[in-house]
């Protein structure tokens, strides 16, 4: 039991940390505190080796860095160990600063779907045979109609996959409205993979700096920054919220 305290308590400061930025993206931290997200994300670029401060790889000048002397699965695990800093990363300033698993606006009435698959009986086993068969008559019938070329066969092919796609994209708009834990999961991925994408762009983008600019820029500009931005957030909090 004592092992697990600490995690325990991390998990709970996160969600704390999430539940804080409710309500809409105007709640988010990133606006609270910009500076703060600022530090955060160039510091944490340049912990996870992301361009531009990618100085252990640096592959268009030494091939591939540190990896060079590996091969195999080896090197796989160093690639894939990279990729997995920049989804943790990407997961920590969603949770910190852009509202966790909130959504960036309030749903505008509330919604309340219940589902009891008890209460269907056979009516349920019909829909799931039926309803699939209907649906890939009706999208195959403009395919077909659409062209004489298109044969039967391929617009059936067609239209199957048109209606498994309507299918799923019901399903996911039922389990988005009717399930919090849904809908908070694709927001939180969704917030997550733009900041992937964001590393990725940077990579492609961005020139390398060098050692001594990096260092330099952290000792003489992002640690005073950092602390000076902590000392306004403790004075506002006292002035704000005095006990």
């Amino acid at each position: 039991m004592l092992f697990g305290e600490p995690e325990f308590g991390r998990q709970i400061l996160a969600h704390q940390i999430a539940i804080q930025q409710e309500g809409g993206f105007w709640n988010w931290f990133v606006f609270r505190q910009p500076l703060g997200a600022l530090i955060f994300f160039i510091a944490a670029t340049a912990e996870a080796n992301r361009t531009p401060f990618d100085l252990t790889e640096a592959d268009s000048e030494i091939v591939a860095g540190f990896a060079t002397e590996y091969s195999g699965m080896r090197f796989g695990f160093f690639f894939f160990a990279e990729y997995v800093n920049v989804f943790i990363i990407s997961a920590l300033t969603v949770t910190l600063f852009f509202g966790g698993w909130n959504a960036p606006f309030p749903w505008p009435w509330p919604v309340d779907i219940a589902f009891n698959p008890g209460n269907l009986g056979i009516g349920m086993l019909l829909g799931v045979a039926i309803i699939p068969v209907v649906l890939t008559l009706l999208f195959a019938a403009p395919i077909w109609l659409a062209s004489s070329r298109i044969k039967g066969w391929q617009a059936l092919i067609g239209g199957f996959v048109l209606a498994n796609l309507f299918i799923v994209a019901v399903i996911g708009a039922w389990a988005y409205i009717g399930l919090d834990w849904v809908a908070g999961l694709l927001w939180f991925l969704g917030k997550s993979y733009v900041f992937v994408f964001t590393f990725v762009w940077m990579r492609g983008t961005l020139p390398r700096v060098r050692i001594d600019q990096l260092m330099g820029f952290a000792w003489k500009w992002l640690l005073p920054a950092s602390l000076l931005n902590l000392f306004v957030t403790a004075l506002a909090i006292v002035v704000v919220h005095p006990k």
